[in-house]
């Protein structure tokens, strides 16, 4: 079974990674969408210079170049055989923002917490 790459979907019903993609323009989105696509190709073994951990929580950061600007999406692995890509941002400085880390820490522990019943 192949590897699927989804939209964390909150209780509203909004993807928002799937906004921030659309928002882009559009060879940012073809980009973005040819990262996706060697995600699903390779899996979890998909390393650097496309995917790197964030930190110990099991999340990592799918990098894209494109031009000169640098997006950054936030995903982890799920029961399943499921990428959830979590949250995105254009990059802007060296670091990653404390503030985008936590909006994907709490995004994962949601979709875990309104999905468990995929775990078992």
């Amino acid at each position: 079974m192949d590897w699927q790459v989804v939209f964390y979907v909150d209780e509203d019903g909004n993807e928002a990674v799937k906004d921030f993609i659309l928002r882009q323009p559009k060879g940012a989105i073809a980009e973005i969408i040819d990262v996706l696509k060697l995600l699903r190709e390779f899996d979890i073994r998909l390393s650097s210079p496309y995917v790197r951990k964030i930190d110990r929580s099991g999340i990592r950061e799918l990098r894209i170049r494109h031009s000169s600007d640098s997006y950054r999406i936030f995903f982890f692995a799920f029961v399943g055989r499921k990428f959830v890509l979590l949250h995105a941002i254009t990059k802007k400085g060296d670091r990653i923002p404390e503030g985008d880390k936590a909006v994907a820490i709490r995004r994962m522990y949601d979709h875990m917490s309104r999905h468990a019943d995929e775990r078992d």
